[in-house]
């Protein structure tokens, strides 16, 4: 696993408190890009889309094969962790031991992921801890049937998958030591309901892991080109917007869980980032060749190559940042 260095809440060379705008270059990246995206696409119509429970799942059945073929032929739908600026698919795992680190010493006992995709997380951790029960809950029927698949074909009869919503997780009360979801709590809706719910299935004691983006300071004190590119990339995810990060620890220390470990990870995720801008750069070499290749593919394909092309930039002028949050419910 690369070593990950980055313990502080506060990255000292991509600082989210500082002012974006005292960085000319990145803020002419940035209008560069929103300039030549607002040629391929109808940025409005963008803005104007519904976002549901619905379209979440259309979005992951028509990206599926994209994932495969641009991001992870192992079935990982989430940013690779690296040391250093190049990007290594080993990366992937990272998530997974750095999670292992919080595990007790008696074993990882009873696990639930939320969203677990393609089911790359499960089978890594259920290889790995074979003694250990995993649970996983996804609103996705193609995830269920792919990842039942999956851990079939590996023998892996320590995990039991179950199609539904995180919002109201059909287990009983104080049932798991660990919860964790690697970039797919940003579609809770409720915050206050989702966080409610896991401290409900927790045992005292257990904890509860998050790895995702969000925003360090609300859209209102953001410039209004630079919240109009954070409302773009994250829209182009099926997100309504990004968790704002004071709220998300707000909602989870008013359902009763302890913030434990804050860690920022902008630096380890910048590599995949940057590989997804490189990816997406033809759109903004040809925009005229950009619109007729993504008239031919569902919108959903259209909205990654819009995060893609953004969210390196943003992470660098600050206006996302990356974090690897735990809290404990109280013994």
């Amino acid at each position: 696993m690369p070593p990950m260095s980055n313990a502080s809440p506060h990255d000292p060379v991509r600082d989210p408190a500082r002012d974006p705008a005292r960085d000319p270059a990145l803020d002419a990246a940035l209008r560069r890009r929103m300039n030549r995206l607002s040629r391929v696409f109808g940025l409005d119509a963008v803005r104007a889309r519904s976002l549901g429970r619905e379209q979440i799942v259309e979005y992951y059945v028509h990206t599926h094969d994209a994932y495969l073929k641009y991001h992870s032929t192992e079935g990982a739908v989430h940013m690779a962790l690296n040391d250093g600026e190049r990007f290594d698919p080993a990366g992937y795992s990272t998530h997974l031991r750095l999670m292992e680190r919080d595990f007790p010493a008696a074993g990882a006992g009873d696990v639930l992921e939320l969203a677990f995709g393609q089911g790359y997380n499960l089978l890594d951790l259920a290889a790995r801890h074979p003694q250990a029960r995993f649970t996983g809950i996804d609103l996705t029927p193609l995830h269920v049937e792919l990842s039942r698949q999956r851990l079939a074909t590996a023998g892996l009869i320590n995990v039991t998958l179950t199609l539904g919503d995180f919002h109201h997780l059909p287990y009983a009360d104080a049932s798991f030591d660990h919860v964790f979801c690697v970039e797919a709590f940003c579609y809770a809706q409720d915050l206050p309901q989702a966080f409610a719910e896991i401290a409900r299935v927790l045992r005292p004691g257990g904890r509860l892991t998050l790895f995702d983006g969000y925003t360090p300071r609300p859209a209102a004190m953001m410039a209004p080109e630079h919240a109009l590119a954070v409302e773009l990339a994250a829209r182009g995810m099926v997100l309504e917007r990004f968790q704002e990060l004071d709220e998300m620890l707000e909602r989870a220390a008013a359902a009763g869980l302890l913030n434990v470990r804050h860690d920022t990870l902008d630096r380890a995720v910048r590599p995949s980032l940057k590989r997804l801008e490189r990816i997406t750069r033809f759109v903004l070499v040809w925009p005229w060749l950009g619109r007729r290749m993504l008239a031919r593919r569902h919108p959903s394909r259209g909205g990654n190559v819009l995060s893609g092309t953004l969210m390196a930039t943003l992470l660098d002028m600050g206006l996302l940042t990356y974090r690897h949050l735990v809290w404990e419910k109280p013994a």
